[in-house]
């Protein structure tokens, strides 16, 4: 690809933050019941004339200053003509020739460094209404609440040379935007929306290249993807010797990619003139001033007094202020407290890490930033250590009490009880006469020995400060030394002892062990370590039994402390009370695992039903760190990319773990019921030297200096096993390396596959499969009700599945279908299965006869019309789950096919050994589990259902 030159401008379009809209006095509130805040005036009913809104205009006049702009003192309003069903007026008040704000100047900062960016206007114009598009119904619906909101328009000039500058401008906009108070930047809700406009030309060109202008991005990572796309987009133009035309188009998100609207418009195409109904706007020199002083501090004055008047390092202001809601946190945080430093590494540290696990936000957070400020205080005066202030601040985060509440619950407050304190020291100082002598003999790292004796007898007693200047004031005193000094020498140590815990460690006397014969250990493998059944353990009420498993969660009493235990399948409440178990539980925490013994009993409250009356607790491994998310209820809050960032932690939620124990029986279910019907399970390489679906979407791959493929299928292994086992399945990773970043792609799953000899039709294998979903489901019902229950799954009753040819799925779509007359679009997945609900009440419906001229080269053409296939898809609540069909056995006819589909049969000489020394009629097919495993319990992404997933940005963890 040659060496292009993009050039950007962006249009960004924000609303103002008024009560009312801009002509009318209609609430300006995001929301609302669609038309339930429109009037006669926003939906341009005849005779209605507008009132501008002062406020509005202000905002406007505010954001031009906060973007360094000039402002007119004379502004006129014009009518922008064009029709759209979102727009009643057939006409939008904006500003063309008289803008309020003109000639602004943004400087931005990337990796390359710091860059100016022009302004050319901000002007003032109304918003649209906005369309809901109901595909099933083939409808689309006007909601006229959002027409007449205020809207400011900032047009920049060609300045932006990439997709990092533009999302770093978009970014600096946000910012002074909120800062100035005029918008609250909201990309999820629409109130900042973002229209692209780019070219490319090369570095010795004259004059700027054809532009394309991208439409309502509203979000950053839309906006870099958008440009880079049709960066490349327009290159491959250029290098093809075609050219570049100038429309509009629109990003799909799902598949990355731009798409054509229409024809660019120009200003004429809109006919503006000026708007009758509006007066113009005149400013004197007093208002703009008064307009100006009502500027709060922008971020760039308030990152220069961070620095210069707190003293905070550059990164940690600039984390602070470029984030509004946590820079005024703070800015409230240093009312009540003001140690600027000490707020600031908390909020970074630890405020900021429990944000970015989505356990909370700034906008929902229980406390205020005083509650935050005297917590801070609490940690820097020793009230508390520094680690007991980040646990008060999780359960802060959780319950919105105060510290102080907190910590004297938890016996996290540190009294300094100066009597005890050196009662305790004389004492730990009378028993290391040794120690003392060295140290007063000159000795100085013996200290630390004795500093730490006295640290651990004195941990919640007394702060490290207050013990060390005691410490050394006893050791001022003469002391009296031993006959034996000069023979007992004491290590000096220069480190405090470690912290000393009160629980017994796991120890089993009567564990495994091999036995000896000649000398030589024998494992006979009769020995098992059992695994905990919670449906044994309901056997044996009364009785005593043991098991192993991780402290879920602690809810401590103050008599006793509930304990949740976690197997690796179940939950089991057990009951600490001193006077019942042989040892403390004191230091045990949440995240260790431990070996518990108990009595069990019946309990209506307790999670199954069950609950363990502990006589023995002992931890076998102690975690290290406390869990970043809150694994203890029942679904996780955080987002997904957090889920999937922490796999290691999330899959503890037992709710996301029961999600893989649901994948196991679908898979179990589908081994057990091949096995029934005959089929032998095969293993098949991953690693091929061609793909199975001639070359597309193949991950490349160097193989000992030789080219080879990860396996898109085990397609060819699967038929050429047909012809010795008749029957064969595999369940095993398949490979596809698609560009899509959806709900519903991944480039690794797991495949659930067969393939059948024999047949007579296709309808063999539907008939099959439709079998093996009834199993899966049955067995799923038998082997996994715990499961199913946890994750309120709707499991359908599959008596039968009604199929249809593709070309009477499309006219059963009829208008609501999408424009692809070849294949099946997402939407069209959606309201097949809808009608399949509706009218045979199935969850399920199969699509047959697809275009034979299309992929795959192995699917046999139909006999009745050679144009289409013997190839079919089951579509399972909204999606594609299974792709499957009648294969080609005759050894030309396959050949002639590969040639019909552009390829050389050469190229598959291993595969058509097979069909030259004759196949069977077969067919087959391959479901994809987690896809299946998605919608069986409406999951929202396929992603949930993978447990490490891979898709086009994740290769971690």
């Amino acid at each position: 690809m040659s060496s292009y030159i993009p050039v950007i401008g962006l249009e960004i379009h924000a609303e103002l933050l008024t009560k009312s809209k801009v002509f009318c006095t209609c609430s300006a509130e995001f929301g609302g019941s669609p038309n339930s805040r429109c009037c006669p005036v926003c939906t341009g009913m005849p005779g209605t004339l507008p009132v501008i809104n002062q406020t509005a205009v202000q905002y406007a006049v505010k954001a031009g200053f906060a973007l360094g702009c000039n402002i007119n003192k004379f502004s006129v309003f014009d009518r922008k003509n064009y029709f759209y069903p979102d727009l009643p007026k057939a006409y939008q008040i904006s500003q063309l020739q008289r803008p309020l704000c003109i000639d602004g100047l943004v400087e931005i900062e990337t990796e390359k460094g710091k860059k100016n960016i022009r302004i050319n206007r901000i002007h003032l114009e109304e918003d649209a209404g906005k369309l809901i598009h109901d595909d099933f119904n083939a409808v689309s619906l006007a909601d006229y609440n959002r027409c007449g909101i205020p809207l400011i328009e900032i047009v920049t000039e060609p300045d932006i040379g990439s997709a990092e500058e533009a999302k770093a401008f978009v970014e600096k906009i946000s910012l002074l935007l909120q800062y100035a108070g005029v918008c609250d930047c909201k990309m999820e809700q629409g109130s900042l929306r973002c229209d692209v406009n780019i070219s490319i030309m090369k570095p010795d060109d004259k004059e700027l290249g054809t532009r394309a202008e991208i439409k309502n991005l509203n979000s950053l990572k839309a906006i870099t993807r958008a440009i880079n796309y049709e960066i490349k987009r327009q290159s491959r133009l250029l290098d093809a010797g075609k050219r570049v035309i100038q429309e509009t188009r629109r990003f799909n998100d799902n598949k990355g990619e731009t798409t054509s609207m229409r024809s660019k418009e120009n200003a004429h195409d809109y006919r503006y003139f000026p708007e009758p109904d509006i007066l113009q706007v005149n400013f004197t020199d007093e208002m703009l001033d008064n307009i100006k002083n009502m500027l709060p501090e922008l971020p760039h004055k308030r990152l220069q007094r961070y620095i210069h008047s707190y003293g905070l390092s550059e990164a940690d202001a600039k984390i602070i202020v470029n984030q509004k809601r946590v820079s005024d946190f703070f800015e409230d945080a240093m009312k009540t407290y003001a140690a600027p430093k000490s707020l600031a590494n908390f909020i970074i540290g630890e405020l900021m890490r429990r944000i970015n696990l989505g356990e909370v936000t700034m906008e929902t957070l229980p406390f205020s930033a005083s509650e935050f400020a005297k917590l801070v205080e609490m940690a820097d005066t020793e009230k508390v250590s520094k680690n007991d202030a980040k646990k008060i601040l999780r359960v802060m985060v959780e319950t919105g009490e105060d510290a102080e509440s907190i910590a004297k619950k938890q016996g996290m407050l540190i009294v300094n009880d100066l009597a005890k304190v050196k009662e305790q020291i004389a004492a730990i100082l009378s028993e290391n006469e040794t120690a003392v002598v060295q140290y007063q003999n000159g000795e100085q790292k013996v200290f630390g020995f004795l500093m730490g004796q006295c640290t651990k007898a004195l941990r919640g007693i007394c702060t490290p400060k207050v013990i060390k200047e005691t410490l050394e004031a006893a050791l001022k005193q003469p002391v009296a030394a031993k006959e034996t000094v000069a023979e007992e020498k004491v290590e000096a140590k220069t480190e405090t002892a470690p912290e000393e815990v009160a629980y017994t460690e796991y120890h089993n006397d009567a564990a495994y062990r091999p036995t000896v014969k000649d000398k030589i250990l024998q494992v006979d493998g009769n020995t098992l370590l059992p695994e905990f059944d919670y449906e044994a353990a309901r056997n044996q009420i009364g009785e005593e039994i043991s098991l192993k498993a991780c402290v879920h969660k602690i809810r401590q009493m103050s008599s006793f402390a509930f304990i949740i235990l976690r197997t690796g399948r179940y939950l089991m409440q057990a009951i600490y009370d001193p006077s019942n178990c042989a040892e403390k539980m004191d230091g045990i925490r949440e995240g260790n695992f431990v070996s518990a013994t108990g009595i069990v009993k019946e309990n209506e409250k307790a999670v199954g039903g069950l609950e363990l009356q502990l006589t023995h607790l002992t931890v076998i491994s102690a975690s290290n760190e406390e869990v970043p998310l809150k694994i203890f209820n029942p679904k996780l809050s955080c987002s997904l990319d957090i889920n999937l960032d922490n796999r290691a932690v999330s899959l503890r939620n037992v709710n996301e773990r029961a999600i893989f124990k649901i994948q196991e029986g679908v898979a179990n279910g589908f081994r057990q019921f091949m096995l029934s019907q005959g089929f032998t399970e095969i293993h098949t390489p991953k690693i091929v030297a061609q793909g199975a679906e001639g070359g597309a979407n193949i991950f490349h791959l160097e193989y000992f200096d030789k080219p080879a493929f990860l396996n898109q299928s085990p397609q060819f292994y699967k038929q050429t096993a047909v012809a010795f086992f008749d029957r064969v399945f595999e369940i095993a990773p398949v490979y596809r390396a698609e560009k899509h970043a959806t709900s519903r792609h991944i480039n690794e799953y797991i495949g659930l596959d067969f393939e059948m000899g024999y047949i007579d039709s296709m309808y063999d294998v539907m008939a099959m499969e439709t079998a093996t979903i009834r199993y899966i489901f049955s067995y799923l019902q038998e082997h996994y009700a715990h499961e199913l229950e946890m994750l309120h799954a709707d499991v359908p009753v599959v008596k039968g599945i009604p199929c249809v040819t593709l070309l009477e799925a499309k006219e059963i779509l009829g208008n609501k279908g999408s424009k692809n007359k070849l294949d099946l679009e997402p939407e069209d997945e959606v309201a097949l299965c809808e009608y399949a609900k509706k009218t045979f009440d199935s969850d399920f419906i199969f699509v047959t006869h697809f275009p034979s001229s299309k992929p795959p080269f192995y699917a046999m053409n139909s006999k009745e019309d050679p144009r289409l296939a013997y190839k079919f898809d089951l579509l399972f609540r909204g999606l594609e789950i299974t792709s499957g069909g009648q294969r080609i056995h005759n050894y030309q006819e396959q050949v002639d096919k590969m040639i019909a589909q552009g390829l050389n049969p050469d190229d598959f000489h291993y595969y058509l050994e097979a069909h030259k020394y004759g196949l069977p009629p077969h067919g087959g097919l391959g479901i994809g589990l987690e896809r299946f495993v998605m919608k069986l319990l409406g999951l929202s992404n396929v992603r949930q259902a993978s447990m490490f997933p891979r898709d086009i940005n994740r290769l971690l963890p």
